[in-house]
C-alpha cells in the first residue's frame, strides 16, 4: 500500500498546506465534503497527533488587505478550541504564515500557541471558492 498516494488522496481539496520552519511538523486543512479535516503531526507520517474532521459550519475564512499587509486565514473550530492557521505578506513583502491555537475564539479568546511556519512550504488554496464548498467568510480577521 503506498501510504503517500492514499494521503494525497485523502486530500482530494486542499484548502492549506504548510511545515513549520523546521519541517519537523506539517499542518493541513482539507474539504471532505460536507466536513473539513484538519491535521498537525510529524511531517510525513501516516498517522497524525492531532486528525480532526469537523463540519464545514464550524469554519471560516477571511481576507484582510491594505497597502501594507496582504493576509488570509482559515479557522477551525473544535469544541472550546479554535485552529487558525494564518499566510501571506507583510509589509516588506516579506511571505510569512503562522498557525495559532486559540481557547474560545480568536476575536475574544486566549492564544495558546503560536508556531511559525515555513511560507516556502505553503499551499494556499483559500479563496472565495470555499463558499461553494459551504464555508463562511468571516469579517473578523
Amino acid at each position: 500500500m503506498h501510504t503517500a498516494q492514499a494521503e494525497n488522496q485523502r486530500c482530494v481539496k486542499p484548502v492549506f498546506y504548510a511545515q513549520t520552519v523546521n519541517h519537523k511538523k506539517e499542518v493541513e486543512i482539507c474539504i471532505v465534503t460536507p466536513s473539513v479535516l484538519y491535521s498537525f503531526g510529524k511531517t510525513g507520517a501516516a498517522h497524525k497527533e492531532m486528525n480532526i474532521t469537523v463540519p464545514a459550519s464550524s469554519t471560516h475564512y477571511a481576507y484582510q488587505s491594505n497597502q501594507a499587509i496582504s493576509i488570509q486565514t482559515f479557522t477551525v473550530r473544535n469544541g472550546g478550541t479554535s485552529y487558525q492557521i494564518s499566510a501571506g505578506t507583510n509589509d516588506g513583502g516579506e511571505p510569512l504564515a503562522s498557525l495559532y491555537v486559540y481557547k474560545g475564539t480568536p476575536e475574544s479568546g486566549k492564544l495558546l500557541a503560536e508556531l511559525k511556519l515555513d511560507p516556502h512550504t505553503v499551499v494556499n488554496n483559500i479563496s472565495h471558492a470555499l463558499s461553494d464548498d459551504g464555508i463562511a467568510q468571516s469579517d473578523d480577521i
